[in-house]
């Protein structure tokens, strides 16, 4: 553009036009009435995104006269294209406008009244007053700018667009590389391959600008930052440049069953696609390394196994994370409690070890059949095969796998609704085992809480399923609560007479009462004997008066709760000697 057409040398605004007047917002959904667009070239198919305002775009563009097309501006005949910062008032308002509807290679044709050109003044002697422009505009490129503290203190460049869609937060481990240089380029900083968690501060003085810019980048993505000596630290003055790649976004999740963080997985090389192995797939899993988080486990020898996930093949870690993982990803596992690491195949036969840390590589997997693409029949032989390995897992004594395994059958015939009546019927009776081998894992993981549960949901269609009242007793004899114990265990011997665990079960109860009842009855007595003096008198009142009114109440109270007590216990060792009396008849 002739430099005499305006603001240095680009198509500069109208002078009477103030800012206040335009509108340098996000690109509009619709450009406004005076401004029409006609799209000579497409843009390629990949290209979707558009530049935002702040951006520093790129075109190559021919402007004419509407009235008689005459041209009165090239950038073409000039051969050098033309940059400006888009939305900030640098051009006229219909190039702002027109520009941020564009894609990346697109051509385009806009027709601008004079509002959105040059107005009533036109710009002489090339562009007359109230004139009709029209310009053929090429989006060449653009550089994505962010203004990250809306200050002017850190001003981003995106060099170059990162990949995926993931973008770190505060408390994520990334991996980073970036060099600080001044306005001469010389390097006051550099660090490559660098590890750091986002919000640590471990970046010193420009740990605000790196931080801020991170969390808007995605991984591959290059960026330059040029700061003011407040955002790089008083000892680099303005103009601070950092060159800021972000390589690699560890992802760390916890992959213990029971989300204790006993099993934490960082994922330091990604999978392809977002597939994972299911229960009863076969994988195949390549373990690299284990150390003790610094030297390398005694034993140990790196190994590739086979397994089907699920069955209890390998030890308890690598079944949690290997259903986390990706084909071809890679992660490091670390685990705080080594018993779930003991494998004989890779040596590990004894953990001496207060955590363990593995390398791991999923190589491939043989993705197992979908349940929800499962006919009824094959999700009722599923079922049985799934319910089947938990049962031999559980006599293996491997409860937390069982455990799992009784889950996944009880999730899959949550809705049977749609069921034949045959395979209705089959799903029901083996959800019903599914939930009572349920409780029984969790009894042995000290879940009495899970435990009870799963007792209640069996009950609420089979008020009269022993096994069910037994372990939901014993549960609630763990909890203490030994009076719903003691009324599942008595229907359990009105429905089965000859069931001794039932009756061993109640003696257990009934001391546990009684010891319940004799700890209440000594803090209830120290209760009393802690009353001391007792509360001020009100005004008129002897103070000894109402000190032995006090303790004559307290101590009816405490005879009244004691013949209840006694009442109670009576009535107890009465049931407990007719227990006996049916025991010997037996």
């Amino acid at each position: 553009m002739p430099q005499d057409m305006g603001m240095g040398g680009g198509m500069g605004g109208d002078d009477d036009m103030s800012d206040d007047d335009m509108d340098y917002g996000a690109p509009p959904a619709e450009l406004p009435e005076g401004i029409t667009k006609e799209i000579i070239t497409e843009a390629d198919s990949a290209n979707w995104k558009k530049p935002k305002s702040g951006d520093d775009v790129t075109v190559h563009y021919v402007g004419t006269l509407e009235s008689d097309g005459t041209e009165f501006d090239s950038s073409r005949a000039r051969a050098k294209p033309f940059n400006f910062l888009l939305g900030k008032g640098q051009v006229i308002q219909g190039w702002d406008k027109g520009v941020a509807t564009m894609k990346q290679g697109e051509i385009a044709k806009f027709t601008l009244s004079p509002e959105f050109a040059y107005g009533e003044a036109g710009s002489e002697p090339k562009i007359p007053p109230n004139a009709t422009l029209v310009f053929e505009v090429e989006l060449i490129s653009w550089v994505s700018k962010d203004d990250l503290f809306q200050d002017g203190g850190v001003i981003k460049d995106e060099i170059h667009e990162g990949t995926g869609w993931k973008k770190p937060k505060e408390g994520d481990e990334i991996m980073i590389t970036l060099k600080v240089t001044d306005k001469e380029e010389t390097v006051l900083e550099e660090k490559k391959d660098f590890e750091y968690v986002l919000g640590s501060g471990a970046l010193g003085n420009i740990a605000k600008a790196c931080d801020k810019a991170l969390t808007s980048m995605k991984k591959g993505e290059e960026a330059k930052l040029t700061c003011t000596k407040e955002y790089a630290g008083d000892d680099k003055a303005d103009g601070t440049i950092i060159s800021l790649s972000l390589d690699q976004i560890y992802e760390t999740r916890d992959c213990s069953f029971a989300k204790d963080k006993s099993l934490m997985k960082k994922q330091v090389g990604e999978g392809e696609g977002y597939d994972m192995p299911k229960d009863a797939s076969t994988v195949k899993l390549k373990v690299v390394a284990a150390t003790d988080g610094a030297a390398a486990l005694p034993g140990f020898a790196a190994t590739t196994l086979d397994f089907t996930a699920g069955n209890g093949q390998v030890c308890d870690a690598l079944e949690s994370v290997v259903v986390d993982m990706k084909k071809g990803e890679k992660a490091v596992l670390t685990c705080t409690n080594p018993s779930l690491c003991v494998e004989d195949k890779l040596g590990l036969k004894e953990i001496k070890a207060e955590k363990v840390v593995l390398t791991l590589e999923l190589v491939e997997f043989e993705k197992a059949k979908d349940t929800w693409n499962m006919s009824e029949e094959e999700k009722v032989e599923f079922g049985v095969a799934r319910k089947e390995t938990g049962s031999d897992l559980f006599k293996r004594g491997r409860i937390t796998l069982a455990l799992e395994r009784y889950k996944k059958v009880i999730d899959l015939f949550n809705y049977t609704d749609n069921f034949k009546e045959e395979n209705k019927a089959k799903a029901k009776d083996l959800k019903k085992v599914c939930e009572l081998n349920l409780a029984a894992c969790h009894i042995k993981v000290k879940d009495y809480s899970a435990a009870k549960k799963s007792c209640t949901n069996v009950l609420k269609d089979e008020r009269e399923n022993v096994k069910a009242l037994f372990r939901r007793a014993q549960a609630d004899i763990a909890l203490k609560n030994y009076m719903d114990a003691m009324a599942d265990l008595k229907k359990c011997i009105e429905l089965d007479s000859q069931n001794k665990a039932a009756r061993a079960l109640y003696k257990e109860a009934q001391l546990g009462q009684k010891a319940e009842d004799k700890k209440s009855k000594g803090l209830f007595a120290k209760m009393c004997g802690g009353l001391g003096k007792g509360p001020i008198p009100p005004p008129g009142k002897d103070k000894s008066m109402a000190e032995d009114d006090d303790e004559e109440d307290m101590e009816g109270d405490e005879d009244e709760a004691m013949d209840g007590k006694a009442d109670e216990e009576g009535k107890a060792e009465e049931e407990g000697k007719a227990d006996g009396d049916e025991k010997k008849a037996e």
